[in-house]
């Protein structure tokens, strides 16, 4: 099985020279990938967005994404880096969706857009946000209701960030862009989402 982790070099040196206990090993490696992959996971992003030509579009699928999942959490992968590749791949690809098919949009269809995938998104978020995993447990029944509520709070502001855009701004593909970001995280939401999460482990690390 390949297990890719490009913290743990830097921890074993760290180790070494530091003269670290196993177990503050692992913090270091913790520690390192909080800060590395996020960093590189942008990189990535906005590389491949860059050589698309969709780099605007890019940005704007991810931070949405990534906006809401703060509230809502989402399926994750065991391994930071797969879904560091997982999001180099998905992120530019609702870029360049967007691009493409905005133009072949009227902004009656962006608004209708807007709208209906809102409404769709808001009914799986009420359902089944937050959603945990063993990295993140919400053990508070307490702050899964405050999650929920800032989920929920947060696919409204969406809308309204899109609908804003779309009645002062000459930029359709960025609100197509914000509605397939909104739409993936959604997605990572259900079941689905999770083994599709599962399945790209399994790819990777076959």
């Amino acid at each position: 099985m390949l297990r890719l982790n490009l913290t743990r070099p830097a921890a074993a040196y760290l180790k070494e020279k530091l003269n670290l206990t196993p177990d503050e090993e692992e913090i270091a490696i913790y520690g390192l990938q909080v800060i590395i992959y996020p960093l590189i996971s942008l990189l990535s992003i906005s590389l491949v967005g860059w050589l698309l030509g969709c780099l605007y579009t890019t940005l704007a699928a991810t931070l949405t994404a990534a906006f809401l999942r703060l509230w809502s959490g989402g399926a994750h992968s065991r391994s930071p880096l797969t879904c560091t590749l997982l999001g180099a791949f998905v992120s530019p690809a609702l870029g360049k969706i967007s691009l493409v098919l905005a133009p072949l949009l009227s902004p009656f269809h962006l608004l209708l857009t807007i709208i209906l995938g809102s409404l769709l998104s808001l009914f799986f978020v009420g359902r089944l946000a937050p959603v945990d995993s063993p990295a993140k447990p919400l053990l508070s029944p307490q702050y899964r209701q405050r999650m929920r509520r800032l989920s929920i709070t947060s696919v409204f502001l969406i809308a309204a960030v899109q609908i804003t855009l779309l009645a002062t701004a000459e930029a359709p593909a960025v609100v197509l862009a914000l509605s397939l970001g909104l739409w993936w995280q959604t997605f990572t939401l259900t079941r689905a989402g999770h083994r599709f999460a599962t399945l790209i482990d399994e790819i990777i690390s076959a």
